[in-house]
Protein backbone atom coordinates (compact mmCIF):
# COMPACT_ATOMS: atom_id res chain seq x y z
CA UNK A 1 0.00 0.00 0.00
CA UNK A 2 1.26 3.40 -1.05
CA UNK A 3 -0.96 6.11 -0.73
CA UNK A 4 -2.03 9.22 1.58
CA UNK A 5 -2.39 6.45 4.64
CA UNK A 6 1.04 5.84 3.93
CA UNK A 7 3.43 2.93 3.31
CA UNK A 8 3.56 -0.80 4.06
CA UNK A 9 6.78 -2.61 4.72
CA UNK A 10 6.50 -4.53 2.29
CA UNK A 11 5.82 -1.55 -0.37
CA UNK A 12 8.76 0.37 0.93
CA UNK A 13 11.27 -2.89 1.20
CA UNK A 14 10.59 -3.75 -2.94
CA UNK A 15 10.53 0.33 -4.03
CA UNK A 16 13.58 0.70 -2.00
CA UNK A 17 15.16 -2.82 -3.16
CA UNK A 18 14.10 -1.85 -6.99
CA UNK A 19 16.14 1.30 -6.61
CA UNK A 20 19.42 0.11 -5.46
CA UNK A 21 19.39 -3.00 -7.57
CA UNK A 22 19.50 -0.48 -10.15
CA UNK A 23 23.11 0.20 -9.58
CA UNK A 24 23.81 -3.78 -10.47
CA UNK A 25 25.31 -1.99 -13.83
CA UNK A 26 26.80 -5.12 -14.42
CA UNK A 27 23.73 -7.43 -14.21
CA UNK A 28 25.50 -10.26 -11.74
CA UNK A 29 22.83 -10.27 -9.18
CA UNK A 30 24.53 -7.89 -6.46
CA UNK A 31 26.01 -4.80 -5.97
CA UNK A 32 29.36 -4.34 -5.48
CA UNK A 33 31.11 -1.46 -3.51
CA UNK A 34 31.67 0.09 -6.75
CA UNK A 35 28.61 0.42 -8.17
CA UNK A 36 27.04 1.32 -5.02
CA UNK A 37 29.47 4.46 -4.50
CA UNK A 38 28.73 5.21 -7.90
CA UNK A 39 25.06 5.23 -7.78
CA UNK A 40 25.29 7.01 -4.66
CA UNK A 41 27.52 9.91 -5.61
CA UNK A 42 26.68 13.31 -3.62
CA UNK A 43 24.34 11.18 -1.18
CA UNK A 44 25.69 11.00 1.79
CA UNK A 45 28.62 8.54 2.83
CA UNK A 46 28.51 5.87 0.11
CA UNK A 47 31.92 3.74 1.70
CA UNK A 48 29.84 4.06 5.35
CA UNK A 49 26.70 2.96 4.32
CA UNK A 50 28.19 0.08 2.13
CA UNK A 51 30.06 -1.41 5.12
CA UNK A 52 26.86 -1.01 7.12
CA UNK A 53 24.81 -2.93 4.84
CA UNK A 54 27.22 -5.70 3.44
CA UNK A 55 27.19 -7.80 6.50
CA UNK A 56 29.18 -10.98 5.55
CA UNK A 57 32.19 -8.82 4.34
CA UNK A 58 32.18 -10.30 0.88
CA UNK A 59 32.44 -6.93 -0.66
CA UNK A 60 29.12 -7.38 -2.40
CA UNK A 61 25.42 -6.41 -1.53
CA UNK A 62 23.10 -9.32 -2.30
CA UNK A 63 19.57 -9.14 -2.21
CA UNK A 64 19.25 -10.88 1.18
CA UNK A 65 21.80 -7.95 2.96
CA UNK A 66 19.86 -5.14 1.36
CA UNK A 67 16.65 -6.38 2.35
CA UNK A 68 17.56 -6.31 5.66
CA UNK A 69 18.92 -3.30 6.06
CA UNK A 70 15.59 -1.73 4.34
CA UNK A 71 13.61 -4.02 6.73
CA UNK A 72 15.32 -2.80 10.21
CA UNK A 73 15.50 0.95 8.21
CA UNK A 74 11.30 0.90 8.40
CA UNK A 75 10.93 -0.52 11.76
CA UNK A 76 13.36 2.76 12.75
CA UNK A 77 10.97 5.10 11.15
CA UNK A 78 7.69 2.98 12.02
CA UNK A 79 7.12 4.68 15.41
CA UNK A 80 3.92 3.16 16.19
CA UNK A 81 5.12 -0.51 14.76
CA UNK A 82 1.59 -0.70 12.91
CA UNK A 83 3.70 -1.73 10.15
CA UNK A 84 2.51 0.87 8.11
CA UNK A 85 4.92 4.42 7.57
CA UNK A 86 2.33 7.36 7.95
CA UNK A 87 3.16 10.50 6.26
CA UNK A 88 4.64 12.09 9.27
CA UNK A 89 6.69 8.65 10.02
CA UNK A 90 8.77 9.18 6.39
CA UNK A 91 9.35 13.13 6.78
CA UNK A 92 13.39 13.68 6.49
CA UNK A 93 15.68 15.38 9.49
CA UNK A 94 14.36 18.79 10.24
CA UNK A 95 10.70 17.84 9.06
CA UNK A 96 9.93 16.84 12.55
CA UNK A 97 9.12 13.33 10.85
CA UNK A 98 11.46 9.87 12.47
CA UNK A 99 12.90 9.69 9.16
CA UNK A 100 15.86 10.68 10.91
CA UNK A 101 19.00 9.38 9.77
CA UNK A 102 18.08 9.51 6.60
CA UNK A 103 17.92 6.79 3.91
CA UNK A 104 14.53 5.92 1.77
CA UNK A 105 10.91 6.73 1.94
CA UNK A 106 9.01 3.79 -0.25
CA UNK A 107 9.40 6.14 -2.76
CA UNK A 108 12.91 6.16 -3.55
CA UNK A 109 16.33 7.25 -2.15
CA UNK A 110 16.13 10.29 -0.90
CA UNK A 111 19.48 12.83 -1.91
CA UNK A 112 21.86 13.34 1.04
CA UNK A 113 20.74 10.09 2.69
CA UNK A 114 21.46 6.84 4.02
CA UNK A 115 19.43 4.01 2.70
CA UNK A 116 20.77 1.51 5.44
Amino acid sequence: MMNGQGVTRDAFVARSLGRIMAADTDGDGRVSKAEFTAAMAGRGNPDRQFARMDTNGDGYLDKAEITAALTARFNRMDANGDGVLSPDERKWPGEGGRGAGGGMDGQGMKGGQDPS
